[in-house]
């Protein structure tokens, strides 16, 4: 599966020629030479849009373009700020491009990736394309990105693919900037739309031969089971059941009434192509990867593949369900949770990321921990959350009979209950340290201990921090990266090999191997749920 090409990906800015102006273009690219003639796909994001004032927001109330063939009404949150430019284009986007020049590769070809005058009969025909692309075609590039960031809802489309393999060589995103509250959520959530335009699709999927339409639900409603290979085998393999036909496609239709392009969420809810990024962590798994190496025009490299305990050796009794339902709770305690509307005991969400409630989805009727609008672990003004230390590198971690000292204006302290809470986590190569409110020392969390914070800190009144696994909290880094390491023999599906502290940049004794600057700024704008989506090319 090509995975001993281990080579360090690079990311490099395209700098403008002469008479080009000031567009940024972004590539991820490695060394020459690669297993079989695989080499890392080498993808360049063109961003002219967001260089021509006319095509963003720059002030409340005035009317700028979608990218869907209308204007929209420009809000707060749509401005595109020169800080959230920059954490565009230095942070978001390259980060997002290596998470897939990491995993990927493609066979090279030497020429120069031309554009066809042909995309302008697709959804890319509302993007900018430099005349260059169509004429002198784009360097050193297997696929092309072109990125605006409009007043509308998040999408992606492929829109060209290459003609001896079929394979997308040419997309569009539009970045949604209402609904991006962290570098980390964005990254992934970036990841998700570029997977759409690089080939992750229904219809691409379908052309391939690799989805087979089923029943399932009460009402007889079609559903998409992915049935090819590779993508049977690692299914069977994450949830630990030979018996399985397939990966499950999200029952959801789009204008066409044809399904769309996203895992299930009852079966991959913290996947990174799961329908909401905003309620999964977005791990990039080898569900995933087998996917795209099913297509027959990428090749995996599955030792970079991120673990994902959703669902992780739950059995066939859980994917053979082919909907939530409500006793699942009492089958499946580790994801799914017993609604009770007089509970308002806040729990960490599966990914960590943030406190939440109970509650049922209104789209699948699936009950789990869903993330409080104030709940998030990395947003510092969540004053709310008692026995919280929030920040960049925070994470949710359970407590067992945990209290917490609050101040109060009654003449009495008060105390209060709380089921878990926000810790600063640093992970080295193969441990974990937390740092809890009250306390600025680091202790060491070993995988099913736990922490007596009241015996250092005057936050706690009692009870302990129970310390989380390894790949829970050193899989994605603050930042959005990757905490598996690229070239690591014992990255194979053993979860990361991370040394990163909570601004995501490096703890003590930083050893990452990363090619690419993070930082990780404070782009806070709405923090509501986002449901990517992917359009259909036409």
């Amino acid at each position: 599966m090509a995975e001993s090409d281990s080579r360090p990906v690079k990311m490099l800015r395209e700098l403008p020629r002469k008479g080009q102006g000031a567009s940024r273009a972004y590539t991820a690219a490695a060394g020459a030479g690669g297993a079989g003639g695989w080499e890392p796909v080498r993808i360049v994001a063109s961003a002219r849009d967001l260089d021509d004032p006319s095509k963003y927001c720059t002030k409340e109330g005035e009317r700028r373009p979608t990218f869907e063939g209308h204007d929209g009404e420009c809000r707060e949150d749509d401005i595109l700020t020169s800080r959230k430019k920059a954490e565009l284009l230095q942070t978001i986007i390259p980060s997002a491009i290596k998470l897939h020049a990491e995993r990927l590769l493609v066979r090279r070809t030497e020429s120069r990736l031309i554009v066809p005058r042909t995309i302008t009969q697709t959804k890319c025909r509302h993007f900018t394309v430099p005349e260059e692309h169509y004429t002198d075609g784009v360097p050193d590039a297997d696929a092309v990105l072109y990125l605006a960031a409009g007043p509308s809802v998040m999408f992606a489309v492929p829109c060209v693919t290459a003609e001896e393999d079929d394979r997308p060589t040419v997309g569009a995103m539009n970045f949604y900037l209402s609904g991006v509250f962290h570098p980390w959520f964005a990254v992934r959530v970036a990841a998700h739309e570029l997977a759409h335009v690089l080939g992750f699709t229904y219809q691409q999927m379908d052309a391939q031969k690799m989805v087979r339409t089923v029943t399932a639900g009460s009402y007889g409603a079609k559903s998409g089971l992915v049935t090819s290979r590779l993508t049977k085998e690692k299914a069977q393999e994450h949830y630990n059941c030979g018996s399985l036909e397939g990966m499950p496609l999200k029952d959801e239709y789009d204008e066409l009434s044809r399904l769309r392009s996203h895992w299930d969420r009852r079966y991959a809810k913290d996947e990174l192509m799961g329908p909401t990024v905003a309620t999964g962590a977005g791990f990039y798994t080898a569900l995933t990867m087998a996917a795209f190496e099913d297509m027959g025009f990428f090749k995996a490299n599955f030792s970079m593949a991120e673990p994902m305990s959703w669902g992780r050796n739950a059995g066939c009794d859980f994917v053979e369900a082919k909907e939530c339902e409500p006793d699942d709770y009492t089958k499946f305690p580790a994801m799914f949770c017993h609604e009770n509307s007089s509970d308002t005991t806040l729990y960490c969400t599966s990914d960590r990321v943030a406190l939440g409630l109970c509650s049922a989805s209104r789209s699948d009727k699936c009950v789990f921990i869903n993330p409080s609008p104030f709940g998030s672990c990395r947003n510092e003004e969540n004053t709310n959350l008692h026995g919280s230390r929030l920040g960049a590198g925070s994470w949710c971690l359970d407590g067992d009979s945990l209290k917490v000292n609050v101040e109060r204006h009654d003449p009495e302290p008060g105390v209060v209950a709380v089921a878990a809470v926000c810790a600063e986590v640093v992970c080295t190569r193969d441990s974990v340290k937390v740092r809890y409110l009250g306390d600025g020392d680091w202790h060491d969390c070993p995988e099913g201990g736990f922490l007596s914070p009241a015996s250092t800190s005057v936050d706690f009144a009692g009870g302990t921090i129970k310390c989380p696994k390894y790949e829970e909290v050193c899989t994605i880094t603050p930042s959005g990266r990757s905490g598996v390491k690229l070239g690591s023999a014992d990255n194979d599906n053993q979860g990361p090999n991370n040394n990163y502290g909570p601004d995501g940049n490096g703890g003590p004794n930083k050893n990452d191997g990363s090619a690419v600057a993070v930082h990780v700024g404070a782009l806070v704008l709405a923090a509501v749920a986002v449901v990517v989506a992917v359009a259909t090319p036409l």
